[in-house]
């Protein structure tokens, strides 16, 4: 049975509007996204990179808005979860919580090693192998994992000592990388070496058919996965009600304007051939070819540097979110447990740092590259965020229904645009689905077999069945047996249409 006494609550008014953009932008860690999604991205559409950019922008974006309006009637921590727990039903909720939990720790486990990797890369470029007994060789792999495990240690320890340090951390590491990679991506675009560009690049036409444009539109959805983190901190944020979602949509733009310079930018200079043959590094190979190693080496102090705030920044939500899930009930109470000191979920981010690690650990029985477990996580990834940002969408057309009819501005933004956005990122997934599995004639415990890019996040979601069972069984939470929300025929009221 749940418990129906509150749980402890989290550190208000710790954050302002910009720490939550911060925070969002952090989160999609435009370093790692280029450095380790480019070479996804070209394999799947070729130099049409920048129009699966632009192209996988408009449903995210639908999508942003959507958690802004959510986020305006509810702002609650648990976000994809609560929301569509309130507007459909709380199994649909639950599946978009655990979605979010498992997509965080997959994420987690292999960014801790990538991140060991860009530490061990700039020790080698300053010319330090080793120290002492500890072997410090970037392409062993046993290396890459220690050292990645170390800095999920790092960043748990952030995140248990509260908000306000997490953020002020990543206001640093943003500062480092937007600086190294803006200021790299406009002197490519003088250099070149690379491909000669051409306005097809901008072209969905260019991105070789439906096949192509589902690829490219879910990889692309990896590239922007993140800044919803700015919704699940929304319980420690000034102005809760407003703030969180006008960082998300603020983030995107900015999202949008720095991966397109930099996916132009690098195809500008790097061949197709070199992208695929570093498809983990690739921003520390258009940097060194830019500019040469020496200088090259602030390459892999961006990556590092996002590497590290995304580790951070994604731990927070699917700690956040776990901390709603067990505060009604739906997960067990001690994700809900709250440091009388820091205000934090201490037990629950200890547990979700320690699964990382060890994921971390067993992922090295894949035996293949960590550029080909990247690949593979990129697309598992994309396919999960998928799921939950779409029946998000779903949930604020239903949650608004009622009030739509008030409004035409609120029609089109809170009812027409997640919608599209939903039934778009759905139908460009299950292609993608289709394709993927066809592709192999067998499956294959490998990073590049298609079936088992396909089984993956499928294992994923079906595994949240027996956990809604126990909790159902055991807990009995109160929440599933509560009707479905809407928001009141003045929740879009004209503060609220024009505030976006």
């Amino acid at each position: 049975m749940a418990a129906t006494t509150a749980a402890p609550e989290l550190r208000k008014s710790a954050l302002g509007l910009w720490d939550d953009v911060i925070i969002a932008v952090s989160s999609t860690a435009p370093a790692y996204s280029i450095a380790t999604t480019l070479a996804a991205l070209a394999a799947a559409v070729a130099l049409a990179g920048p129009a699966a950019i632009w192209l996988g922008f408009l449903p995210v974006t639908g999508i942003a808005i959507a958690y802004y309006y959510m986020n305006r009637a509810d702002p609650n921590c648990g976000a994809a979860y609560t929301w569509a727990s309130k507007a459909l039903h709380p199994i649909i909720g639950f599946t978009n919580g655990w979605v979010v939990i498992v997509t965080d720790l997959l994420f987690m486990s292999f960014a801790g090693p990538q991140a060991g990797l860009a530490l061990l890369q700039l020790f080698n470029a300053w010319g330090l192998t080793s120290l002492g007994p500890i072997t410090l060789d970037s392409a062993n792999q046993v290396d890459q994992v220690v050292f990645g495990v170390l800095f999920l240690a790092l960043v748990t320890y952030m995140v248990v000592v509260g908000i306000q340090v997490a953020a002020r951390f990543q206001w640093v590491l943003l500062s480092i990388e937007y600086l190294v990679v803006l200021g790299f991506s406009i002197i490519g675009l003088f250099k070149g070496g690379g491909s000669q560009f051409s306005l097809s690049w901008l072209s969905p036409l260019s991105m070789g058919g439906l096949g192509g444009i589902a690829a490219g539109v879910v990889i692309s959805v990896f590239f922007y996965w993140g800044w919803d983190t700015a919704a699940n901190i929304n319980e420690e944020t000034v102005d809760s009600n407003e703030n969180p979602g006008r960082a998300g949509i603020l983030g995107m733009i900015a999202l949008l304007l720095l991966f397109m310079l930099a996916c132009i930018s690098i195809q500008m200079v790097l061949t197709p051939k070199e992208i695929s043959d570093n498809a983990a590094t690739t921003l520390t190979a258009f940097a060194n070819k830019l500019v040469g190693p020496y200088w090259g080496s602030l390459a892999i102090l961006a990556f590092l540097s996002s590497t590290v705030a995304t580790l951070q920044t994604t731990l927070l939500p699917s700690v956040r979110t776990a901390y709603s899930m067990g505060r009604d009930g739906m997960l067990g109470r001690v994700w809900a447990i709250v440091s009388p000191r820091w205000k934090t979920p201490w037990v629950g981010t200890l547990i979700m740092g320690t699964l990382a690690g060890l994921i971390a650990v067993l992922s090295l029985r894949l035996g293949n590259s960590l550029g080909a477990i990247v690949s593979s996580g990129v697309t598992s990834i994309g396919l999960l965020v998928a799921w939950y940002y779409g029946w998000t969408g779903i949930a604020c057309t239903v949650y608004y229904r009622h009030a739509l009819s008030k409004s035409l501005y609120g029609l089109v933004f809170a009812g027409i645009v997640p919608v599209l956005s939903a039934v778009s990122l759905f139908a460009l997934a299950g292609y993608l689905i289709y394709t993927d599995w066809v592709h192999s004639g067998y499956l294959a415990f490998d990073a590049t077999n298609g079936k088992f890019l396909v089984v993956v996040p499928a294992a994923l979601m079906l595994a949240a069945a027996p956990a809604l069972a126990w909790t159902y069984l055991r807990r009995r939470p109160r929440y599933l047996s509560l009707p479905t929300e809407s928001a009141p025929e003045t929740a879009l009221s004209a503060r609220a249409v024009g505030a976006i």
